[in-house]
């Protein structure tokens, strides 16, 4: 007995040495750091994938302190940027430093992880190039009229759900998100999904799965991004980071699509267009051609990343004018207005016109970001400008934009929602950096219009139509779900809707 108590002693002193000379890591490069659990960093103190309660602490304990601090997953050492100047030098003046995200999960044997969020630099830059053409401003006046087609719908579908509803109580998160699921399969891929007259279509489906894991799931994805070598050696597991059911789903659809277009001779200016144009291509510009695989990756990340983000914007925004009717009253004003130019029709350059619109998504966005934090990853040794520290090649960062968009220093009584704050004499007044809804620099979000266009559309079509106000339902605030792998509304969203005269 006393011979296995002197081994484990052992064993364990060794392993709590080891485990301490690991976090000792940012204070021997003079950076500081929260205190560590030495057998899991701060992994059981972050409730949510997201990380927001960790780097809230991080960021109110160092901000104004230092440029950067310390903390870790599991072993790994995280570095949390406190400083927009540096912010600036990351994300822009010194990119071809960081031009990875970690989250890059290469070696688990799943092609969906092959998309444009996830893939290195040297296979990034050439096929961002390539699909950029995609999203640009003529291809977004090219699809509008399919989002307004859509948006009429939602129009109809909203209209039934409140005649049906003596209260005038709609919650209004599942409606979001069948409009955009409905936008983006006529967008991406020219598929009618008709979420907004069935919500039990794949479609809606799928997403709940990509949006919404597991509890183990989440842990899951976070070993695969902490220690991605693990996971080479368990690929005869068949470990896959994707729900069940997805990956199958996006390339039988990839599949039937491009078959159908190929042998039909379809032409349509939209993005699973310009994936057959790069498939059947020689190699240009540095971009090999497409397998269907490689096209069915970027398909996915299309679908996952338009329709959740954009239906959390608008259902996060509409509360926000519930909440603020003054602002909902000044936002319909301009709405009427504009559309009486342009005779009662919604077209593209009115709804470019709507200024104000755009400030109030811009601050829905500040204060409800997709993203909790940016994350890099410095693929080269890197001097902190003005400082004598070094970031070693392999260190993660993150970019903690929502406690920066919620910095009083930067946005004065930053809970308040006050659209304002993004007119364009308010924003001269800020660090350039000050805003990341979008990310920024060169590997921002690619879809950034598109995903303004749908939110647009959408609150265009409702305000101009329905009045919102908040119901017994409505909470006071809406918290961030704990499951889903972006900022989303952990509840139903409730709001009372009443219907009055169209234009």
């Amino acid at each position: 007995m006393d011979f296995y108590f002197i081994i484990f002693s052992t064993i364990l002193t060794l392993l709590l040495s080891y485990l301490r000379y690991k976090y000792q890591y940012w204070e021997l490069l003079g950076v500081p750091q929260l205190k560590m659990n030495y057998l899991f960093g701060n992994l059981f103190r972050i409730r949510t994938i997201h990380k927001t309660e960790i780097m809230r602490e991080v960021y109110k304990e160092f901000r104004g302190k230092a440029k950067l601090a310390g903390t870790y997953i599991f072993t790994k050492p995280i570095a949390i940027v406190l400083d927009l100047d540096l912010v600036k030098s990351i994300l822009i003046k010194d990119f071809n430093k960081f031009t990875d995200r970690f989250e890059q999960v290469r070696s688990t044997g799943s092609f969906l992880n092959e998309h444009l969020f996830r893939l290195h630099g040297e296979k990034w830059r050439p096929l961002r190039t390539k699909l950029t053409p995609t999203f640009t401003s003529s291809k977004m006046k090219f699809m509008f009229p399919t989002v307004v087609t859509v948006a009429r719908q939602l129009d109809e579908t909203f209209g039934g759900h409140l005649a049906k509803t003596p209260s005038g109580d709609i919650e209004l998160h599942d409606l979001m998100g069948r409009f955009t699921t409905d936008v983006i399969g006529h967008c991406a891929f020219g598929v009618e999904c008709n979420s907004l007259k069935d919500p039990n279509v794949v479609f809606r489906d799928i997403g709940r799965r990509i949006f919404y894991p597991r509890y183990l799931s989440i842990r899951l994805r976070t070993l695969m991004i902490t220690y991605p070598a693990l996971f080479k050696y368990l690929k005869f597991l068949n470990i896959k980071e994707s729900p069940k059911g997805v990956e199958e789903f996006i390339l039988q659809l990839v599949r039937d699509t491009v078959r159908m277009r190929e042998e039909q001779n379809i032409q349509r200016n939209d993005f699973i267009n310009m994936l057959i144009e790069l498939k059947n291509s020689k190699d240009m510009k540095g971009v090999p051609p497409m397998g269907i695989e490689e096209m069915a990756a970027q398909v996915f990340v299309f679908f996952a990343a338009g329709f959740e983000t954009s239906s959390s914007n608008m259902s996060y925004g509409l509360f926000e004018l519930a909440k603020n009717p003054q602002v909902q009253e000044k936002l319909r004003a301009e709405i009427v207005s504009v559309l009486e130019k342009h005779n009662g029709e919604l077209t593209y350059e009115a709804m470019m016109e709507m200024t104000y619109l755009d400030q109030v998504i811009t601050e829905t966005l500040r204060k409800y970001p997709a993203l909790a934090a940016l994350t890099r990853v410095s693929i080269d040794d890197y001097k902190i400008p003005d400082t004598d520290i070094t970031l070693e090649k392999g260190t993660r960062i993150y970019i903690p934009a929502k406690e920066i968009h919620y910095d009083p220093e930067i946005y004065e009584d930053p809970k308040e929602f006050r659209p304002e704050r993004f007119n364009p004499e308010e924003v001269q007044k800020r660090h350039p950096q000050a805003f990341l809804g979008f990310g920024d620099g060169p590997r921002n979000c690619i879809g950034l219009r598109f995903g303004r266009m749908q939110v647009r559309v959408g609150l265009i079509t409702l305000l101009k139509s329905y009045r919102f106000s908040l119901s017994e339902k409505t909470p006071t605030e809406l918290e961030v779900s704990k499951y889903s792998l972006v900022l989303v509304p952990q509840d139903k969203v409730w709001l009372k809707v009443e219907k009055f005269s169209k234009l």
